[in-house]
């Protein structure tokens, strides 16, 4: 199944994933787990590109510290303006992923936080 969203809302569920995942506390059934992994593994393109266009955007506006590492200074606000233009661009793109939705039965009762449960919300049906 196709389900268009912001690349904003697939980096939070991202973000989600790999703390359900790698939180030791939780736990979650064996097929919960694989489903999760599923739609992070469907996301992954996305996540990369993003972290291309980032880190293109962090060297060209940016400058070289000494040990080799591009940063935007603080005090550089046009070009902290310039680089947060062009990263919102790209977060309020929308972006396909192909998954399957997570049924409520699925999701619920599993062991998750609400706040997991929250950022969550956009792969699972109504």
């Amino acid at each position: 199944m196709e389900i268009k969203l912001k690349l904003s809302e697939v980096l939070r569920i991202n973000t989600v994933l790999k703390a359900v995942i790698e939180d030791g506390k939780v736990k979650t059934d064996a097929l919960l787990k694989f489903r999760l992994l599923g739609i992070m593994r469907s996301i992954e393109s996305h996540i990369s590109s993003f972290e291309i266009i980032k880190n293109e955007k962090i060297i060209a506006y940016g400058e070289e510290t000494e040990d080799g590492v591009f940063q935007i200074k603080p005090d550089n606000v046009n070009a902290l303006e310039q680089f947060e233009k062009d990263i919102r661009q790209v977060l309020d793109s929308e972006v396909l992923i192909h998954t399957r939705m997570l049924k409520p039965d699925e999701i619920f009762d599993k062991g998750l936080s609400a706040e997991y449960l929250m950022g969550l919300y956009p792969v699972i049906e109504n």
